[in-house]
């Protein structure tokens, strides 16, 4: 762990009576301490042992001094001021603190309605809306087989649908950010319509309504649109948005597609600033100068559980867009950003899924310390299922103890001043913006993903990560440590999704009977007016569905060049498929058997036993404990008896050359087809060979790439994964 330090001023005090403590230790200097270390290591390199590397190339340090950060330029820069790294605002007031923008991830309208004004009376104060599929493509889920209705959100088909999701909700208390995918146009109109039979004036609107084609693009591989006639659109609603909503986002920057596909932390600030200066470029092609587009970028992280350095990318991404916005001329006050975040998909696990309440809370107060302006913390459950209100509360209650009992709603950038954070925060932004300029180099990020540049990358990282997990480098509780064998799995409550998408087909029949002719060619016509935005807002309140409209404007268009999308990733799925796989053959066929053949007391190597034990759990696995035998072949009868499938000879290494041979031949004598394991790697190639002659098919320790040991075991005894 690195350690921290603040700055001297914050170390001041009064000196305790008779001076400074332990005045008669004279004070070490860097390099004595080093000296020290380097003795107590007792011939381990320094850096091998003391410096840690990170998946983002950077190497950390055992401890942090203030020289580390002496050429720092940003240090003195106070919060509200460029680079804006200690945060946007020059004054704190409570009023500023970030928004609770929890995901309610339910397909039904009216439940999402429910949902919501339930959680905005216990503590929400902010709007996500999660949509699905269909909506975010703006397609017919009717004439799109591929495309399910309800299946990562909610499903929206008109202005009306939209006014009943948010029915009780004021729209000018309650910001309202919605991730339009490349459905922006009609979904603006309707929350412009809907703020407006309110009573909310235009320009008081905030939030976002934002369009992400290259974010949706990565996450697809391909879209129904090119992407030229998507900006088209983008840049269409965000002059409308300069001229009437200022305060409204229209363009999202979505980091998450990159962070849930095991993206470093580099990765994600880098493809995050190519896709925003993208952005940037696609506007002012279209007579919007960054002046004007900018104030309407709207940026989103997911915050991994690296907690020092998920604080220090929030931090540094206000660092790289102040470079960015500083080059294309903006005023000081222009160069803020809009960050949300949302706890990363990556991280959470199916198993033991209580602990993802732990993994929420670390990684809500990285968001928190890093100067998020809003927060998703996810529910506990929603790998599983469709989340209840009692996992919707507990995500909910993390930001508000955060907030109202930890107080850290009352701390401007709790973060800054740490010589570790501070260092870290520069060398994540230096990094980020080598791979960023890297890029531009390229063309852009649009060319960077049409070559593979971004998924190439990601997947090198995502496979570093998967092999840390595979060889217990990096430890998932629950999951490739520490299972829990008597874990009592959560109630899934499916839902049919085949039978939504139904009634959804049924419900865009009905809508569009209610539309006049009349209606469509008045929107066509309309649509060659100077304001595309102006004519959707007139074509959703005479009830026109999305989809429709997004037809009619984009009837002529082609669909986008495909790329190699990135995958969502968990970091414990390999893991989780394996064990699923083995308890389904348990139940089914009462097998897969693990008998701990002790030699000798246990009290003597319980730790190798316990490791031994453990090592099979996590794989689903039923283990069978014994308490020791006094001889090896009581071991063997003992295992036999049980008629387990694999037998693990577990004891002291120096028991072993007399006894691991006799049990291991015995098991193999009656029962060919068992696998013998012994637990600790031999001391060289001859005993090795001799515990093999015996019969005993692997070996398990430190270094076992236990994933591949488990699925290797698993598929020769016919489990199908």
């Amino acid at each position: 762990m690195q350690l921290m330090k603040s700055d001297d001023d914050m170390r001041s005090g009064p000196e305790p009576a008779g001076g400074r403590m332990f005045e008669e230790f004279e004070p070490p200097s860097y390099e004595e301490w080093v000296a020290e270390v380097e003795r107590l290591l007792k011939g381990i390199p320094f850096e091998e042992r003391m410096l840690t590397k990170t998946v983002e190339g950077i190497t950390l340090k055992p401890i942090y001094r203030k020289e580390d950060i002496a050429d720092i330029p940003h240090l003195h820069a106070p919060s509200g001021f460029p680079p804006y790294v200690r945060g946007n605002q020059a004054v704190y007031h409570n009023s500023h603190a970030w928004e609770i923008a929890q995901e309610i991830k339910y397909p039904d309208i009216t439940a999402f309605n429910s949902a919501l004004r339930h959680d905005i009376e216990r503590g929400l104060t902010g709007v996500t809306m999660p949509l699905d599929s269909a909506t975010k493509l703006g397609l017919d889920p009717e004439n799109n087989d591929n495309i399910m209705a309800g299946d990562d959100g909610l499903s929206i088909l008109s202005l009306n649908e939209l006014e009943m999701a948010l029915e009780g909700v004021d729209t000018a208390e309650f910001p309202i950010f919605i991730d339009c995918g490349i459905s922006g146009l009609p979904l603006l109109g309707s929350y412009v319509r809907l703020a407006e039979k309110q009573g909310v004036d235009r320009g008081r609107l905030g939030g976002s309504i934002g369009m992400d084609p290259l974010g949706l693009l990565v996450a697809n591989g391909k879209l129904p649109v090119d992407v030229e006639s998507l900006y088209d659109e983008m840049a269409d609603m965000t002059a409308w948005a300069f001229e009437h909503a200022p305060y409204l986002g229209t363009i999202s920057i979505h980091g998450e597609a990159y962070n849930n596909g095991g993206a470093s932390a580099v990765q994600e600030l880098a493809y995050v600033a190519a896709t925003a200066v993208a952005y940037m470029r696609a506007m002012e092609k279209r007579s919007i100068d960054p002046g004007k587009s900018v104030p309407h970028f709207r940026f989103s992280f997911g915050i991994g559980a690296n907690f020092f350095m998920e604080i220090s990318k929030l931090r540094a991404a206000r660092l790289i867009w102040n470079k960015i916005t500083e080059k294309c001329g903006l005023a000081d006050d222009k160069r803020k950003i809009h960050i949300h975040a949302r706890t990363s998909n990556y991280t959470k696990t199916c198993y033991d899924p209580y602990v993802n309440i732990l993994r929420t809370t670390t990684e809500t107060f990285s968001a928190i310390a890093g100067g998020a302006d809003s927060i998703h913390s996810a529910t506990f459950d929603e790998q599983i299922r469709p989340s209840d209100e009692f996992a919707r509360r507990i995500a909910r209650n993390v930001q508000l103890i955060l907030k109202e009992e930890s107080h850290l709603a009352q701390i401007m950038d709790p973060a800054g001043g740490s010589w570790y954070i501070e260092h870290l925060t520069n060398e994540l932004a230096r990094e980020s913006w080598k791979q960023f300029t890297g890029i531009e180099k390229m063309g852009g990020m649009y060319q960077a993903l049409l070559d593979g540049y971004p998924q190439s990358e990601v997947a090198m990282i995502a496979e570093e990560r998967a092999n840390g997990y595979a060889f217990r480098k990096s430890t998932i509780v629950g999951t490739n440590k520490y299972p829990n064998p008597e874990e009592e799995k959560l109630n899934p409550h499916p839902f049919d999704y085949m039978q939504f998408k139904k009634k959804r087909i049924d419900d865009l029949k009905k809508i569009r009977d209610r539309v006049s002719q009349d209606d469509r060619d008045k929107f066509s016509k309309n649509i060659q007016a100077a304001s595309v935005t102006e004519a959707v807002i007139d074509a959703v309140d005479r009830g026109l569905p999305i989809a429709d409209i997004l037809h009619l404007i984009r009837k002529d268009k082609k669909p986008s060049a495909s790329i190699t999308p990135i995958p969502k990733l968990r970091a414990s799925q390999q893991y989780e498929k394996l064990r699923h796989a083995v308890e389904k053959q348990r139940e089914e066929k009462g097998d897969m058997k693990v008998f701990m053949a002790a030699l000798g007391p246990v009290r003597k190597y319980m730790p190798r036993l316990d490791f031994s034990a453990s090592f099979f759990e996590v794989g689903g696995f039923e283990v069978i404990p014994t308490l020791g035998y006094d001889s090896a072949e009581d071991a063997a009868h003992a295992a036999l008896d049980e008629d387990a499938d694999i037998v693990v000879i577990c004891g002291l290494d120096n028991s072993y050359p007399g006894m691991a041979p006799i049990t291991a031949s015995a098991v193999k004598k009656e029962k060919p087809d068992a696998i013998i394991i012994m637990a600790g790697l031999p001391a060289d190639d001859g005993l090795k060979k001799k515990y093999e002659d015996a019969g005993v098919d692997r070996f398990i320790h430190l270094r076992s790439n236990v994933l591949q040991t488990l699925t290797e075991i698993a598929s020769r005894l016919g489990v199908t994964l």
